[in-house]
């Protein structure tokens, strides 16, 4: 009696940590379903805007991490594993990748314009060289080793002397990317900057104080759209699907709205 009572002790044992263990089995399966399905993107500060938009409305959900486009190659070096990469300037591709391993495929996407800008207080229309001379401007740039932005930023300031010597004397602010330059601009910490035509237009909140210069920098900036291998999670067609939204006509006319322009696969 002892002896069956023991192994019925020993099967509702052997039954409640079965129920445990499929309980803990249904509950994984949910959240690796869910993962299978969350599309993670690493994407230039300065498209957070529209591609805000395009993650409340997409039919699956997506994590998307904004920063300078180099801050997020960095990462990307490190380890990190995203699965869509939308990065500033064609020549990006080869920081991300050498030997393009890592990429499964990549498109051009969108372009946009830098523009100058300035405070309305101190002329109708500065040059950028007028306002690198100008001491008594608050000038700021995205910064260089970060931000494509920055990088574009410094070599149209070296063709001009004024300028060069603010590089030189380190006499401006530097911003670590596109959004946080922007709120510079906002909050009236600088007078003047440097960015991109289409964060004027949604960004700039004090847009009657702040105006784009006449002069044009004559600077135009592509972005990719990168597909990355992904070796923990490489769902291939939920990542093809989000790309194709991406190229879609509604979100042609979203970034247009924006001021940014898509462009072909061939560059013009």
């Amino acid at each position: 009696m002892n002896e069956l009572n023991k192994i019925k002790s020993n099967l509702k044992k052997i039954f409640f940590l079965t129920c445990i263990v499929l309980t803990i089995i249904i509950i994984m399966g949910c959240f690796n379903s869910y993962d299978n399905k969350e599309i993670y993107v690493y994407a230039a500060a300065s498209l957070s805007t529209p591609l805000d938009e395009i993650k409340d409305s997409y039919q699956e959900p997506i994590n998307i991490d904004y920063d300078g486009s180099f801050s997020l190659i960095n990462k990307i070096n490190l380890g990190a594993s995203p699965d869509i990469v939308i990065i500033a300037g064609l020549e990006n591709v080869e920081l991300v990748d050498e030997n393009l391993s890592n990429i499964r495929s990549f498109k051009h996407f969108i372009k946009n314009e830098l523009v100058l800008v300035h405070s309305n207080k101190f002329s109708d229309s500065l040059t950028l060289d007028e306002v690198c001379a100008n001491q008594g401007i608050a000038f700021g740039i995205a910064d260089p080793l970060l931000a494509p932005l920055g990088k574009k930023s410094d070599s149209i300031m070296n063709k001009y002397e004024n300028c060069n010597k603010l590089l030189e004397q380190k006499n401006l602010a530097i911003s670590s990317n596109a959004m946080t330059l922007i709120s510079a601009l906002n909050y009236g910490h600088l007078d003047a900057a440097i960015i991109y035509k289409s964060d004027y237009i949604n960004s700039i909140k004090n847009s009657d104080l702040l105006k784009i210069s006449d002069y044009n920098l004559g600077e135009t900036i592509y972005y990719l759209v990168l597909v990355m291998n992904n070796e923990k999670r490489d769902s291939l067609s939920i990542k093809e699907d989000f790309v194709d939204y991406l190229f879609s006509d509604s979100t042609r006319e979203l970034f247009d709205a924006f001021g940014f322009e898509m462009v072909t696969d061939a560059l013009e």
